[in-house]
């Protein structure tokens, strides 16, 4: 009995069904799309598709960073090369004058320049005048060696095979690669390093010419004549030799800016030698 009823309600709601059915009139597809609006519910991408697109985000943005940091590393480098008998004056970005001679160069990386430390790398001859700072070390590196102050004057001669130092005021410490122990010189004090000997010299005696290059004059204190030539050799960019008179003789004498013939003209008749020069060492 209970099943004949059944039945009979099943085969009523099919009736109904097919009285009102139209084909393509039911599409779930757009049902859905309209319930989905309805509701406000965001459409779904594939999980596959979702995770490749955050991995493509991660990506990206650990591509920036590796080229952000790469390029705060990369160098900045700016330079400064004067030509043969040029003298030229340059400041640092921390007001530091190094004063160039010819035939040098001189360059720091301006990207970390007085970050932590303040260092220039240079070949030739160049007077440093520093611009105090206890934070931010000062240091010249050469070929060979490395000069570290804090603030002073000071000059570094790199030579082939040979760089030095002199100290005008202040302290600096003056170190080489195969050196265990750093030179500390004092105003008034020069120091050598040989790449020869890999030793470190400290001078003896004062040269009172050491910056006649930059001061324009020329001092001699009852030196001797070896060393006055060598002076001039230095100075003029000549080669004098003395063709008659005593090697032993020395010379008292200070020459401001003059012609080399003038100061041979002087030499010559003081000590009664025969200096002549020709250009080029």
């Amino acid at each position: 009995m209970m099943n004949n009823e059944q039945d009979d309600r099943f085969e009523k709601r099919l009736r109904f069904v097919a009285r009102r059915y139209k084909e393509g009139r039911l599409n779930t597809d757009k049902a859905w799309e309209d319930f989905v609006v309805r509701q406000g519910i965001s459409r779904k991408i594939s999980f596959r598709r979702y995770w490749m697109a955050v991995a493509s985000v991660v990506l990206l943005f650990i591509g920036l960073g590796t080229f952000y940091m790469m390029e705060r590393k990369e160098a900045e480098w700016v330079s400064v090369v004067t030509a043969p008998e040029q003298l030229k004056d340059v400041y640092l970005p921390d007001s530091t004058l190094v004063s160039m001679a010819g035939s040098s160069t001189l360059r720091y990386d301006a990207k970390k320049y007085g970050k932590e430390r303040r260092v220039v790398e240079m070949t030739g001859k160049a007077f440093f005048q520093v611009k105090r700072n206890e934070a931010r070390p000062f240091s010249v590196r050469t070929v060979r060696t490395e000069v570290t102050v804090l603030g002073t004057s000071f000059q570094v001669n790199e030579k082939p095979g040979v760089t030095q130092v002199n100290v005008v005021t202040g302290k600096v410490r003056f170190s080489a690669g195969e050196i265990s122990e750093p030179a500390i010189l004092t105003a008034g004090m020069s120091a050598s390093y040989s790449e020869e000997k890999k030793k470190i010299n400290i001078g003896t005696e004062e040269n009172l010419n050491d910056l006649s290059w930059k001061t324009k004059q020329l001092r001699f204190n009852d030196t001797s004549l070896e060393n006055v030539i060598k002076d001039l050799n230095e100075y003029y960019h000549v080669k004098i030799t003395n063709k008659e008179g005593s090697p032993d003789s020395r010379l008292t004498a200070t020459f401001n800016d003059l012609p080399l013939d003038e100061v041979l003209m002087v030499i010559n008749q003081t000590l009664d030698v025969r200096l002549v020069y020709q250009t080029g060492k």
